[in-house]
């Protein structure tokens, strides 16, 4: 049998905050490994967003930072960092544009500090990191950061079109439903790091799988062989998905995989 390679986004996919990973999920890609397959956490979470519950189904190879971090067997392969002059040009953007910035770094992300005028939602996802990974959180003000990538929560006056107009040309600019605007520098994408892995493991792109739900699955999801959108996904990805499972909470994994034969 060929041993094949499959990416797993997070949020929406294998774990929402609210409710963890679903339990036929992680006995679904426990499986698949005992099958001899690979399972792959591909996410734009930055290294130190991953949670031990992420990895509680056996995942020691990750993609991370949208592409920006590789991990193979535990053992890093890859890593790009943004400059920090241009992190505080992106930063002091999306505080001049009205957002909440969060920036994504190896071992910190960077909060904040000003929580007015914040939405009770986009609270509760920052409430969760405060929760998960208290030792990881450091604020924008401090003399130094380091970091990948750069988002923003969207507070109830954001002016998406100034980050647009200003950051357009350097960043893919991803708006997550109005909750979270997220710039990844470009050059760097989830599927990216996917061609970087594949290449690195010599596995063929034949044998690859992903999937996903949201907007920075959708170059992903296109460039695998088979790309599998959950049923919980955005409208524009499931049209544009090859493939579609039911939702992330429903069976999704577990009918995806068995459609393709893997468990």
């Amino acid at each position: 049998m060929d041993k094949k390679i499959i990416f797993f986004d997070i949020d929406g996919t294998i774990y929402k905050f609210s409710t963890g990973m679903p339990d036929d999920t992680k006995r679904a890609i426990e499986k698949l490994k005992r099958n001899g397959h690979i399972p792959v956490i591909c996410t734009g979470r930055t290294k130190c967003m991953i949670y031990k519950e992420h990895l509680a189904p056996g995942f020691t190879d990750i993609i991370a930072g949208a592409g920006t971090y590789i991990e193979i067997g535990g053992e890093q392969k890859y890593f790009a960092e943004m400059e920090e002059k241009e992190a505080r040009r992106v930063i002091d953007g999306f505080v001049k544009c009205g957002f909440f910035p969060v920036a994504e770094g190896k071992e910190h992300i960077y909060l904040g500090t000003d929580y007015s005028d914040l939405p009770a939602y986009n609270r509760s996802f920052i409430n969760v990191y405060q929760q998960k990974i208290p030792e990881k959180i450091l604020t924008i003000d401090k003399p130094r950061i380091k970091v990948s990538k750069v988002s923003g929560g969207f507070k109830n006056h954001s002016d998406i079109n100034g980050m647009i107009k200003e950051f357009g040309k350097d960043y893919s600019i991803i708006n997550h439903n109005g909750n979270l605007l997220e710039l990844i520098p470009k050059g760097y994408s989830k599927a990216d790091g996917i061609k970087k892995m594949i290449e690195t493991m010599n596995i063929p792109w034949e044998n690859t799988y992903a999937f996903g739900d949201s907007f920075n699955d959708l170059d992903m999801l296109e460039y695998v062989k088979y790309g599998c959108a959950m049923g919980n996904s955005d409208k524009e990805i499931l049209e544009r998905a090859q493939y579609v499972t039911d939702d992330f909470d429903k069976g999704g994994i577990v009918k995806g995989l068995k459609n393709f034969e893997l468990i």
